[in-house]
């Protein structure tokens, strides 16, 4: 046990399945194989891309961050072209490695995610071939209040200090087929991360249920985060070993609105280190303005399900229920205000 206080490790599925529920089926209803048109719309607008790489060679995982102009990644319905230069530690992205993006549009709070494979690298350009696309749900964004108007802090002294005012972070995990999953988090401020003598520590929040980060975590315990302070273009890295926990002391500091989180997770930290990224700067993200193409989430959606390829009965029911006009908007606007905490 590497804390002093009580803790039980959850170590399975299985445990994990009883905390926190089982995913929903069939679980990749949203996902599609290739980046449909609003998916091409979202990314030419797009002037911020969060990133997680995983190389099969070392079963590392690292996150970066990606900016420019708007549109500043090329797309078509295979593959991803973004120039190495608007990428944070571009030196770091190798042929072959497993990549998981999330592309914002300011003041969009869905976040359109990508995943796929490095398949090359130039001296000017990456190509990603894409192999999943689907938009990612709203609530990190709606916790950390990430698109209203920030505070300018002067730049931060200490990780202490970041871990208080951070209110977002990407949480880089990666499977054993060097698959690689970026899960974005958001909380008010003093209420996402915790910095301690025994590691970085963080909660779960109700999400999607997918838990890809967590079945990461259990089998390959790998994990890097970014911290961001919205408004500033420092970021807090944080690299190491996870393991998932309940730990009451834990779950009672990060408790919001009286409810306290179903598991929390300890990052027992090789690396913590501030950082200024460029990428950030180059995105302009705030004060956000909203983009000139008019996007509805829920539309998103209801197009994508159409286009997936997943089977059987629950598929069937699903996609004739968000057939109905309003149901999915419906079902979305119900889930972010009774299910944010």
């Amino acid at each position: 046990m590497r804390n002093s206080e009580s803790s039980d490790q959850i170590k399975s599925m299985e445990s994990l399945e009883q905390l926190v529920g089982k995913t929903p089926g069939p679980r990749d209803l949203k996902v599609i194989d290739h980046l449909d048109k609003n998916a091409l719309l979202w990314i030419s607008v797009s002037s911020c891309m969060f990133v997680s790489m995983a190389d099969n060679r070392s079963n590392g995982v690292s996150a970066s961050i990606g900016g420019g102009s708007p549109g500043f990644v090329k797309a078509d319905s295979y593959y991803l072209q973004i120039p190495r230069n608007m990428m944070d530690n571009h030196e770091n992205i190798v042929e072959g490695a497993g990549w998981c993006s999330l592309f914002l549009v300011p003041t969009l709070k869905e976040s359109l995610r990508v995943n796929g494979v490095v398949e090359s690298i130039s001296n000017d350009t990456v190509t990603v071939k894409v192999s999943e696309c689907y938009l990612h749900c709203a609530k990190a964004f709606m916790r950390s209040n990430f698109w209203e108007e920030q505070a300018k802090y002067p730049a931060v002294g200490s990780s202490t200090e970041f871990c208080d005012l951070a209110s977002f972070m990407l949480v880089a995990t990666s499977n054993e087929k060097a698959q690689a999953d970026l899960s974005p988090k958001g909380d008010p401020a003093g209420k996402l991360l915790c910095l301690r003598e025994d590691g970085v520590w963080y909660p779960d929040r109700p999400g999607n249920r997918r838990v890809d980060s967590f079945r990461n975590v259990i089998s390959q315990p790998n994990i890097e985060i970014m911290a961001i302070i919205p408004g500033s273009f420092q970021i807090l890295r944080v690299s190491g070993e996870a393991v998932l926990q309940v730990n009451d002391k834990m779950q009672h500091h990060f408790s919001v609105l009286d409810k306290a989180p179903k598991l929390v997770v300890q990052i027992d930290s090789k690396k913590v280190s501030l950082e200024t990224s460029e990428a950030l700067q180059r995105a302009k993200l705030w004060p956000a303005t909203a983009p000139t193409l008019a996007f509805k989430a829920a539309d998103i959606w209801k197009s994508h399900v159409k286009l997936s390829k997943s089977k059987g009965v629950q598929a069937k029911i699903a996609k004739a229920a968000v057939s109905v006009p309003g149901a999915l908007q419906k079902g979305l606007d119900f889930d972010y205000e009774k299910n944010l905490y």
